[in-house]
Protein backbone atom coordinates (compact mmCIF):
# COMPACT_ATOMS: atom_id res chain seq x y z
CA UNK A 1 0.00 0.00 0.00
CA UNK A 2 1.41 3.88 -0.75
CA UNK A 3 -0.40 5.16 2.37
CA UNK A 4 1.70 5.57 5.47
CA UNK A 5 0.36 4.83 8.84
CA UNK A 6 2.45 5.90 12.37
CA UNK A 7 2.29 3.92 15.28
CA UNK A 8 4.12 5.25 18.37
CA UNK A 9 5.54 7.91 16.71
CA UNK A 10 7.33 5.72 13.95
CA UNK A 11 6.51 5.72 10.57
CA UNK A 12 5.16 2.53 9.18
CA UNK A 13 4.00 1.45 5.95
CA UNK A 14 0.06 0.60 5.77
CA UNK A 15 0.97 -3.25 4.18
CA UNK A 16 -2.58 -4.15 5.53
CA UNK A 17 -5.66 -2.51 4.94
CA UNK A 18 -9.21 -3.85 6.63
CA UNK A 19 -12.38 -2.26 5.52
CA UNK A 20 -15.19 -1.47 8.37
CA UNK A 21 -18.86 -0.36 7.92
CA UNK A 22 -19.95 1.45 11.36
CA UNK A 23 -23.12 0.29 12.41
CA UNK A 24 -24.03 4.44 12.30
CA UNK A 25 -26.67 6.35 10.27
CA UNK A 26 -25.58 5.89 6.31
CA UNK A 27 -23.27 2.89 7.77
CA UNK A 28 -20.02 5.59 7.15
CA UNK A 29 -16.72 3.66 6.08
CA UNK A 30 -13.80 2.72 8.34
CA UNK A 31 -10.29 1.49 7.79
CA UNK A 32 -7.60 -0.40 9.68
CA UNK A 33 -4.10 0.34 8.57
CA UNK A 34 -1.99 -1.90 9.71
CA UNK A 35 1.08 -4.60 8.64
CA UNK A 36 0.38 -8.19 8.27
CA UNK A 37 1.64 -9.03 11.31
CA UNK A 38 -0.88 -6.66 13.64
CA UNK A 39 2.35 -4.54 14.74
CA UNK A 40 0.50 -1.74 15.55
CA UNK A 41 -2.02 -0.48 13.46
CA UNK A 42 -4.77 2.96 13.70
CA UNK A 43 -8.56 3.02 12.90
CA UNK A 44 -9.51 5.85 10.39
CA UNK A 45 -12.21 7.84 9.60
CA UNK A 46 -13.22 10.25 7.44
CA UNK A 47 -8.92 11.21 7.84
CA UNK A 48 -8.79 11.29 11.07
CA UNK A 49 -7.37 8.64 13.30
CA UNK A 50 -9.39 7.74 16.24
CA UNK A 51 -7.80 4.73 17.58
CA UNK A 52 -4.56 3.82 17.69
CA UNK A 53 -2.48 0.43 19.00
CA UNK A 54 1.14 0.99 19.02
CA UNK A 55 2.06 -2.68 19.35
CA UNK A 56 0.57 -6.14 18.02
CA UNK A 57 0.20 -6.48 22.51
CA UNK A 58 -2.09 -3.37 23.12
CA UNK A 59 -3.60 -4.58 20.10
CA UNK A 60 -4.49 -7.86 21.32
CA UNK A 61 -5.43 -6.25 24.81
CA UNK A 62 -7.76 -3.83 23.49
CA UNK A 63 -7.84 -0.13 22.14
CA UNK A 64 -10.56 2.69 22.46
CA UNK A 65 -11.23 5.94 20.89
CA UNK A 66 -13.97 8.07 20.11
CA UNK A 67 -15.25 8.98 16.94
CA UNK A 68 -14.41 13.23 16.58
CA UNK A 69 -18.20 14.64 15.71
CA UNK A 70 -20.55 12.31 17.23
CA UNK A 71 -18.38 11.39 20.05
CA UNK A 72 -19.16 7.48 19.68
CA UNK A 73 -17.47 5.14 21.41
CA UNK A 74 -15.04 3.09 19.68
CA UNK A 75 -13.60 -0.36 20.71
CA UNK A 76 -11.12 -2.17 18.50
CA UNK A 77 -9.10 -5.64 19.63
CA UNK A 78 -7.05 -8.52 17.98
CA UNK A 79 -8.96 -11.63 18.82
CA UNK A 80 -6.35 -14.90 18.09
CA UNK A 81 -8.46 -17.83 18.66
CA UNK A 82 -5.63 -20.46 17.05
CA UNK A 83 -6.03 -19.67 14.17
CA UNK A 84 -5.76 -16.70 11.93
CA UNK A 85 -6.17 -13.25 14.31
CA UNK A 86 -9.30 -11.78 13.88
CA UNK A 87 -9.88 -7.77 13.88
CA UNK A 88 -13.44 -6.70 15.74
CA UNK A 89 -14.83 -3.09 15.65
CA UNK A 90 -17.16 -1.89 18.17
CA UNK A 91 -19.25 1.30 17.70
CA UNK A 92 -21.22 1.76 21.33
CA UNK A 93 -21.17 -2.00 21.74
CA UNK A 94 -22.55 -3.17 18.42
CA UNK A 95 -20.50 -4.74 15.79
CA UNK A 96 -18.82 -2.65 12.97
CA UNK A 97 -19.51 -5.38 9.60
CA UNK A 98 -16.24 -5.60 7.56
CA UNK A 99 -16.85 -4.89 4.02
CA UNK A 100 -15.04 -7.41 2.49
CA UNK A 101 -18.00 -9.78 4.12
CA UNK A 102 -20.97 -8.37 2.64
CA UNK A 103 -23.44 -10.65 0.94
CA UNK A 104 -26.18 -9.04 -0.90
CA UNK A 105 -29.23 -10.83 -1.14
CA UNK A 106 -29.84 -11.46 -4.56
CA UNK A 107 -31.93 -8.69 -6.49
CA UNK A 108 -34.36 -8.98 -9.41
CA UNK A 109 -31.75 -7.81 -11.83
CA UNK A 110 -29.44 -10.49 -10.88
CA UNK A 111 -32.59 -13.27 -11.31
CA UNK A 112 -33.14 -11.82 -14.38
CA UNK A 113 -29.15 -11.89 -15.56
CA UNK A 114 -29.28 -15.60 -15.01
CA UNK A 115 -32.19 -16.32 -16.58
CA UNK A 116 -30.92 -14.77 -19.66
CA UNK A 117 -27.75 -16.77 -19.19
CA UNK A 118 -29.94 -19.99 -18.78
CA UNK A 119 -32.01 -19.43 -22.04
CA UNK A 120 -29.12 -19.14 -24.05
CA UNK A 121 -27.87 -22.50 -22.41
CA UNK A 122 -31.59 -23.66 -23.87
CA UNK A 123 -30.84 -23.05 -27.20
CA UNK A 124 -27.69 -24.13 -27.17
CA UNK A 125 -29.00 -27.60 -26.42
CA UNK A 126 -31.85 -27.35 -29.13
CA UNK A 127 -28.98 -26.40 -31.33
CA UNK A 128 -27.02 -29.31 -30.60
CA UNK A 129 -29.99 -31.68 -30.51
CA UNK A 130 -30.39 -30.31 -34.78
CA UNK A 131 -26.67 -31.54 -35.21
CA UNK A 132 -27.41 -34.86 -33.61
CA UNK A 133 -30.44 -35.29 -35.78
CA UNK A 134 -28.25 -34.05 -38.64
CA UNK A 135 -25.62 -36.63 -37.81
CA UNK A 136 -28.42 -39.51 -38.11
CA UNK A 137 -29.79 -38.73 -40.91
CA UNK A 138 -26.42 -37.99 -43.10
CA UNK A 139 -24.15 -40.44 -41.12
CA UNK A 140 -21.63 -37.93 -40.52
CA UNK A 141 -18.95 -37.91 -37.55
CA UNK A 142 -18.42 -34.53 -38.22
CA UNK A 143 -22.12 -32.73 -36.95
CA UNK A 144 -22.10 -35.68 -34.13
CA UNK A 145 -18.73 -34.50 -33.01
CA UNK A 146 -20.71 -30.73 -32.75
CA UNK A 147 -23.51 -31.62 -31.11
CA UNK A 148 -21.91 -33.91 -28.02
CA UNK A 149 -19.54 -30.35 -27.67
CA UNK A 150 -22.52 -28.49 -27.85
CA UNK A 151 -24.23 -30.49 -25.55
CA UNK A 152 -21.01 -30.46 -22.96
CA UNK A 153 -20.20 -26.71 -23.14
CA UNK A 154 -24.38 -25.52 -22.72
CA UNK A 155 -24.19 -28.24 -19.97
CA UNK A 156 -21.31 -26.80 -17.84
CA UNK A 157 -22.76 -23.48 -18.86
CA UNK A 158 -26.05 -24.42 -16.91
CA UNK A 159 -24.50 -25.28 -13.83
CA UNK A 160 -21.99 -22.36 -13.67
CA UNK A 161 -23.38 -19.45 -14.82
CA UNK A 162 -26.71 -19.34 -12.89
CA UNK A 163 -25.00 -19.87 -9.97
CA UNK A 164 -22.55 -17.74 -10.56
CA UNK A 165 -24.79 -14.84 -11.59
CA UNK A 166 -27.48 -15.01 -8.58
CA UNK A 167 -25.20 -16.01 -5.67
CA UNK A 168 -21.81 -15.23 -6.42
CA UNK A 169 -22.54 -11.92 -5.90
CA UNK A 170 -20.28 -9.07 -8.26
CA UNK A 171 -17.44 -11.41 -9.36
CA UNK A 172 -19.83 -13.71 -10.50
CA UNK A 173 -21.65 -11.61 -12.26
CA UNK A 174 -18.58 -10.12 -13.71
CA UNK A 175 -17.59 -13.54 -14.85
CA UNK A 176 -20.70 -14.23 -15.80
CA UNK A 177 -20.58 -11.16 -18.42
CA UNK A 178 -17.13 -12.49 -20.01
CA UNK A 179 -18.11 -16.06 -20.40
CA UNK A 180 -21.42 -14.77 -22.18
CA UNK A 181 -19.33 -12.07 -24.20
CA UNK A 182 -16.97 -15.12 -25.69
CA UNK A 183 -19.75 -17.38 -26.15
CA UNK A 184 -21.92 -14.90 -28.14
CA UNK A 185 -18.87 -14.63 -30.49
CA UNK A 186 -18.87 -18.47 -30.81
CA UNK A 187 -22.52 -19.01 -31.72
CA UNK A 188 -22.42 -15.74 -33.67
CA UNK A 189 -19.65 -17.72 -36.07
CA UNK A 190 -21.57 -21.24 -36.18
CA UNK A 191 -24.83 -19.76 -37.12
CA UNK A 192 -23.01 -18.08 -40.21
CA UNK A 193 -21.11 -20.81 -40.70
CA UNK A 194 -24.29 -22.58 -40.73
CA UNK A 195 -26.32 -19.89 -43.18
CA UNK A 196 -22.97 -19.53 -45.38
CA UNK A 197 -23.84 -22.86 -47.02
CA UNK A 198 -27.04 -22.76 -49.01
CA UNK A 199 -27.04 -26.34 -49.32
CA UNK A 200 -30.53 -27.51 -50.39
CA UNK A 201 -30.05 -30.96 -48.98
CA UNK A 202 -29.07 -30.47 -45.71
CA UNK A 203 -32.80 -28.27 -44.44
CA UNK A 204 -31.36 -28.72 -40.44
CA UNK A 205 -28.45 -26.16 -41.26
CA UNK A 206 -30.84 -23.07 -41.25
CA UNK A 207 -32.52 -24.49 -38.63
CA UNK A 208 -29.16 -24.95 -36.61
CA UNK A 209 -28.19 -21.35 -37.78
CA UNK A 210 -30.84 -20.07 -36.40
CA UNK A 211 -31.02 -21.32 -32.72
CA UNK A 212 -27.33 -20.76 -32.70
CA UNK A 213 -28.12 -17.49 -33.51
CA UNK A 214 -30.87 -17.12 -30.98
CA UNK A 215 -28.10 -18.65 -28.58
CA UNK A 216 -25.58 -16.29 -29.32
CA UNK A 217 -28.15 -13.31 -28.89
CA UNK A 218 -29.45 -14.20 -25.24
CA UNK A 219 -25.02 -14.52 -24.44
CA UNK A 220 -25.21 -10.91 -25.59
CA UNK A 221 -28.35 -10.06 -23.75
CA UNK A 222 -26.69 -11.64 -21.04
CA UNK A 223 -23.50 -9.42 -21.11
CA UNK A 224 -25.14 -6.22 -21.44
CA UNK A 225 -27.76 -6.58 -18.99
CA UNK A 226 -25.14 -7.78 -16.65
CA UNK A 227 -24.14 -4.12 -15.72
CA UNK A 228 -27.31 -3.07 -14.70
CA UNK A 229 -27.26 -6.43 -12.22
CA UNK A 230 -23.50 -5.40 -11.34
CA UNK A 231 -24.81 -2.31 -10.20
CA UNK A 232 -27.82 -3.29 -8.00
CA UNK A 233 -25.80 -5.82 -6.28
CA UNK A 234 -23.32 -3.39 -4.45
CA UNK A 235 -23.21 -4.85 -1.33
CA UNK A 236 -23.03 -1.17 0.80
CA UNK A 237 -26.43 -0.01 -0.90
CA UNK A 238 -27.57 -3.24 0.23
CA UNK A 239 -26.52 -2.58 3.48
CA UNK A 240 -28.09 0.12 3.52
CA UNK A 241 -31.41 -1.27 2.44
CA UNK A 242 -30.97 -4.04 5.03
CA UNK A 243 -30.67 -6.44 1.89
CA UNK A 244 -27.01 -8.60 3.49
CA UNK A 245 -26.89 -11.61 5.40
CA UNK A 246 -24.18 -10.85 7.13
CA UNK A 247 -25.26 -7.94 9.07
CA UNK A 248 -28.46 -9.81 10.00
CA UNK A 249 -26.14 -13.01 10.76
CA UNK A 250 -24.07 -10.46 13.07
CA UNK A 251 -27.27 -8.88 14.75
CA UNK A 252 -28.68 -12.31 15.72
CA UNK A 253 -24.67 -13.31 17.26
CA UNK A 254 -24.46 -10.25 18.47
CA UNK A 255 -27.66 -10.62 21.14
CA UNK A 256 -26.97 -14.13 21.89
CA UNK A 257 -23.32 -12.98 23.17
CA UNK A 258 -23.88 -9.93 24.06
CA UNK A 259 -23.23 -10.24 27.56
CA UNK A 260 -19.19 -12.00 26.52
CA UNK A 261 -18.65 -9.35 24.20
CA UNK A 262 -19.37 -6.94 27.29
CA UNK A 263 -16.97 -8.95 29.42
CA UNK A 264 -14.11 -8.68 26.79
CA UNK A 265 -14.28 -4.37 26.63
CA UNK A 266 -13.76 -4.05 30.13
CA UNK A 267 -10.34 -4.93 29.69
CA UNK A 268 -9.55 -2.74 26.81
CA UNK A 269 -6.86 -0.27 27.47
CA UNK A 270 -8.28 3.68 27.37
Amino acid sequence: MAETARCGGQAAVAELEVAFRLPLAGWPRAVFESDYGYDGGRLVVDAHTVVRANTRQQLESGVRGNLPVTGADVAVRLVVDGQSPALQVWINGEPALREDALRARPTRSAWVHACLALAASAAGFTASYLYLMKARVLDSEWALKMANHMAGWHLLLTFTLFPASVWGQRVGIRAVQWVSVLFFCIHAGIALANLGTGDPTNPDDARIALWNAVSGLCFLAAAVYGYRAYRDMDPVAALRAGRVRSSLRARRETSEDRQQSTDDRRGLQH
